[in-house]
């Protein structure tokens, strides 16, 4: 079984399934600084509306106005979009030295406060322009769609309650305005019929709009993330089958002359076995066979390695017995300090016995080559239950080494990327095991632990039957 079976047996058959939850469980966390760009955009443009009215109602229509207070308002309006501009830009910034098309995020409760800011202008300039009275009051209702559009349910509801009160109050107090004079939705009127329809039809109507711009919007970005989620399979998928056109091709070219040369080392090793010949060159005939029993070892990897485990199918299993299989098949198991209570060793999960062994071997292969040779490597194993109350193993990896340079960071992970020695590693371990760990719904992580060292996180989804 060659690596080309690896790419097409990795899938587990829930990849799509937990992914698009785990993908549902984090929307409207935050946004990307697009979004945070675009909002501040619209700003602008609704500041230079709000400049425009107020000029053509004071100097053309001659209405007067409380220009002082109207214009403060404005300015502070100004001041919190420049501020909002400048992080987006920042933010940016700092994506673009990013690999992989990071774009940068920006936390959802910076954008409610921006729009909670907002709603609060517009209550204020309202009030300066004759409240509830006031056409404009209309624009609490764009308020509320743009924060449906880009924020989270629980953002868009704050949102659309402020506007809401903010209409309340406008309709009990404002500071007057001459042309309004009369209007039954003045704050001076009597309360009656008129005033308690307006404000409960605008509440109903906010709310209306809240729940279905929140629930499209939320539904949108969900289908693009799960189109991004496939381009990225895509993408993965086409990179395997390049590597087992590789693997294949190698395999199937070096096989035979490799054989033909072991045979015959076979044949003259024999021959050497003789006093007369010279210790030097016994040792140089060692070190041929050496160097082609490492071809063959190499050949193997390319052609196996993790790539043969990874076809196999989930069947109930205990984690102990995963983690057994791992440190088993290691060349040096004594170096791994393991730590793992006997409830979660026990515990049984569908999970893939030989791919998931195979791809924390690797990882911990890693963190020992990372090490220094009488250093040991830490190795944990715990059950986390996440927000959807499903069962996830942790197990994290923590080495002794020097940390890993930003450079390494960047490109962690891409086939054929490497630090080991030339002969040592091929740069597709960690290539391989994302593959295995990202086929089972899971994730994995790398950070600088301190003071020195990396420290590996893996999370796995377990299903128990």
């Amino acid at each position: 079984m060659e690596l080309g079976e690896f790419g097409s047996g990795m899938a587990f058959g829930r990849r799509s399934v937990v992914r698009v939850n785990q993908e549902r469980e984090t929307i409207g966390d935050e946004s990307d600084a697009s979004t945070a760009m675009w909002l501040a955009q619209l700003r602008w443009i609704a500041i230079a509306g709000q400049l425009i009215v107020i000029s053509f109602v004071s100097l053309v229509l001659g209405i007067p106005l409380a220009i002082p207070q109207l214009l403060t308002l404005v300015l502070l309006t100004i001041a919190s979009n420049v501020a909002l501009w400048a992080i987006a830009r920042r933010v940016i910034a700092k994506a673009s030295t990013q690999p992989n098309g990071y774009q940068g995020f920006v936390p959802n409760r910076l954008l409610g406060g921006v729009l909670l800011f907002d709603v609060a202008i517009l209550t204020g300039l309202l009030y300066f322009s004759g409240g509830a009275a006031n056409p404009f009051t209309l624009f609490y209702v764009a308020n509320i769609a743009v924060a449906g559009v880009v924020l989270s349910r629980f953002w868009a509801v704050l949102i659309s309650a402020a506007s809401v009160m903010g209409c309340f109050w406008l309709l009990h107090s404002a500071s007057p305005v001459s042309v309004f004079e009369g209007s039954p939705y003045e704050h001076r009127a009597a309360w009656g019929v008129t005033k308690w329809a307006f404000w409960i039809s605008f509440a109903t109507c906010s709310w209306v709009l809240t729940y279905f711009v929140s629930q499209l919007a939320t539904e949108v970005r969900l289908r693009d993330r799960r189109l991004a989620i496939a381009e990225k399979d895509k993408e993965r998928a086409q990179r395997l089958e390049a590597l087992a056109t590789l693997a294949a091709g190698a395999g199937h070219e070096l096989a035979s002359p490799l054989s033909t040369i072991a045979v015959i080392a076979g044949e003259l090793s024999r021959r050497l076995d003789k006093p007369e010949i010279p210790d030097k060159v016994k040792r140089d005939f060692g070190l041929i066979r050496e160097e082609l029993s490492r071809c063959k070892d190499i050949l193997h990897r390319m052609k196996s390695g993790a790539g043969e485990a990874a076809a196999e199918r989930l069947h109930p299993v205990a984690l102990k017995e995963i983690i057994d299989e791992t440190l088993s098949a290691m060349r040096e198991p004594h170096r791994v300090d393991l730590s793992m209570e006997k409830a979660v060793g026990d515990f049984k999960g569908m999970l893939p016995k030989q791919a998931l062994s195979q791809a924390l071997r690797n990882l911990l292969q890693n963190g020992l080559d990372a090490s220094e040779p009488t250093s040991h490597v830490s190795f944990s194993s715990t059950i986390l239950m996440d927000k959807q109350d499903q069962r996830v193993w942790q197990l994290q990896i923590l080495d002794a080494g020097s940390g890993l340079s930003d450079e390494v960071f960047r490109r962690i992970g891409e086939p054929f990327f490497t630090t080991k020695e030339v002969g040592k590693g091929m740069g597709m371990g960690v290539f391989l095991t994302r593959n295995v760990i990202q086929g089972l719904g899971g994730s994995i992580r790398f950070e600088r632990a301190i003071p020195s060292g990396t420290l590996c996180t893996v999370r796995v989804p377990i299903e128990t039957n």
